[in-house]
This record gives structure tokens, C-alpha cells and sequence, in this order.
């Protein structure tokens, strides 16, 4: 197995992390089942076959306890997704469920969350994973509102360029965009090959060439936190006059911003709190829209390979 993350002694995160460890472990096959028991052991160090020779049960009730708040939160996990989750949840004990259909995007994700909790180890600097998973939230948007195939855009500029044929010119793909959606052309400032904070541009179009459509807005990052800290620039959806913006939207588009720990990591005081006007697309969500078979052979391969690559990296 690979070493437990480090704790943080915060019952929310430690509960979120050795959640995610056990997923970990089960997507990248270190393990057939993870139980409770063998949290608790791992937590003390103590190998489980030498549970009958503890002195005291009560010497592991913190670590019994954390092993049990990871349970809980795998068990809500798998209840909301179902047969989206690639785990089964069975009387404290956690294993791969073998029909599921999202296996290489959740094991692509987790790794993702894997470098957040093991910083340094996955000799990985976030040129190719942020690429790769900038690829990938197109996809997930475009499901979440049923966008046709031809309505979905990498317009994001990692790995040196804009994805789907969009020109590299901000401008032109500006120009691009606004004659397929039906919108106007807005102001475009000169200089640079910026992405105004929009790596993926969905939309939803009724077919009669008019503009007004639901229209997504969305920007990608694998740093943990950052997602509340990150909208697309208000030059897509409230820069005045109107004439200002990037594209005149007669219908004000919706934002969204996609990241790689869960929602649940944040309490919920502080999401109430949030003025961020973005739908927040955490893995779980990313996972709750997406199967395989609706991203390209060639992304899930490189998807794999990086998976491949990075786990050999990981602390046993």
C-alpha cells in the first residue's frame, strides 16, 4: 500500500484524505479491499495481523475513529454516484467496482488529487497534468448541459496553443467562436494570446441561428484551494458597456470553474460565504458527467500514460 498522506489533525480534512488514500490504493491496484480495520492499523502503524495481540482497544479510538469518518465519507460518496463511483462501499470495507465505466478518468483524477497530498513525489510539474486536465473540462461542461459535440472548445492555451482548430490569436478565435455561436464580436484587447480565464466554452444552441443560448464559461486547476480564487475575467459575462466585452452575449453566460479535491473539503459556512458567481465542478461532479467512452481514444491515452508514469512515484 502507499504510505497515508500526511494529517493535518482536522477532522473534516484527515477524514477527506484517507478518503481519497483508499481510493487511491483500490483505482491503482495496490490493494483488492481496504477495511476500516486496516485504516485504523495503518494509522498506528501496526500491521492487522497483529490486532489480536493489542493490549488495549482503547488505544486506537482516535485512529479507529478517523478510519471510520473516511468510511463515512466513501459511503456518501458512492450513495450519491451509484454505479458513477468506481468503488463499492460494503460494510466497512471498500472495493473496485469492476462495471464501472469512468475507470481511467477517476484513476487520471485521483492522481491529480494524489499531488496535492504527496507535494514533491510525483515528479510532476504541472505542465502536462494542467494540460491534460484542461482537456478533459470541455467534455465534462459540454455533458453537464448536453452541448453537442461541435459546441465544445479547449480555448485555454496550455501546451502552446488553443485546442479543437480554435486560431492561437485570442482575436481570431474570438472571431471564430462568436460566428458559430450567432453572437457579436466584442473588444478584444491587443497584444499577448491570453485565455481570459476561460479554458473551456461550451453552449447549448436551439439550431435557428439566433443569438441567445445557454453559453458556459469555464477555467481549470489542479492546485489545491485555488478554485474559489478563480473566475473567468468579467469580459465575458459583466465588462460595461456592453459593446466592451469579448463576445456581446445576449444572454449572460454562465462561469464555471473545475478542480481536482471534493467539495466537501471546504466547509460549508465558507461556500455559503463564497461570492464567487461559478459553478464549482469538483472531481466528484467532473465524475457524475463524464464516462470514458465520451472523451477520444488519443486523450485517454495520454491520460493513462501520465497515470502510469506518476504512480510509480508514489510513497509505499
Amino acid at each position: 500500500m502507499f504510505v497515508h498522506p500526511p494529517l493535518v489533525n482536522n477532522p473534516r480534512h484527515d477524514a477527506i484524505r484517507l478518503a481519497d488514500w483508499a481510493e487511491l490504493n483500490i483505482l491503482l491496484e495496490e490493494v483488492e479491499t481496504i477495511s476500516v480495520e486496516e485504516i485504523t492499523y495503518r494509522l498506528e502503524e501496526i500491521p492487522p495481523d497483529a490486532s489480536d495481540d493489542s493490549e488495549d482497544r482503547d488505544h486506537f479510538h482516535d485512529s479507529e475513529e478517523k478510519a471510520e469518518n473516511a468510511f463515512t465519507e466513501l459511503s456518501a460518496r458512492s450513495s450519491w454516484l451509484g454505479l458513477r463511483y468506481p468503488l463499492e462501499i460494503d460494510k466497512g470495507v471498500a472495493l473496485l467496482h469492476h462495471e464501472n465505466q469512468a475507470r481511467d478518468i477517476y484513476r487520471f483524477l485521483i492522481l491529480l488529487r494524489a499531488r496535492q497530498m504527496y507535494p514533491g513525489h510525483l515528479d510532476d510539474d504541472g505542465r502536462e497534468s494542467g494540460f491534460l486536465f484542461e482537456k478533459v473540462v470541455p467534455y465534462a461542461l459540454s455533458a453537464y448541459i448536453a452541448a453537442s459535440p461541435g459546441n465544445r472548445f479547449r480555448f485555454g492555451v496550455a501546451g502552446g496553443q488553443r485546442g479543437d482548430g480554435l486560431p492561437h490569436s485570442p482575436e481570431q478565435a474570438l472571431q471564430d467562436l462568436s460566428l458559430r455561436m450567432h453572437e457579436t464580436m466584442g473588444v478584444v484587447p491587443s497584444g499577448g494570446n491570453h485565455d481570459f480565464g476561460a479554458d473551456a466554452i461550451v453552449w447549448k444552441q436551439f439550431g435557428d441561428a439566433n443569438p441567445g443560448q445557454i453559453v458556459m464559461v469555464g477555467q481549470a486547476t489542479i492546485s489545491e484551494g485555488k478554485w474559489m480564487l478563480r473566475n473567468p475575467s468579467r469580459r465575458w459575462t459583466d465588462r460595461k458597456p456592453l459593446s466592451t466585452r469579448l463576445i456581446h452575449f445576449l444572454a449572460r453566460p454562465l462561469t464555471a470553474v473545475a478542480f481536482v479535491e471534493t467539495l466537501s473539503l471546504t466547509p460549508k459556512d465558507t461556500l455559503n460565504g463564497l461570492t464567487s458567481q461559478s459553478i464549482p465542478f469538483d472531481r466528484l461532479r467532473l465524475l457524475s458527467v463524464l464516462l470514458d467512452e465520451f472523451l477520444p481514444s488519443g486523450l485517454r491515452k495520454s491520460m493513462n500514460d501520465w497515470s502510469d508514469h506518476v504512480k510509480e512515484n508514489l510513497p509505499r
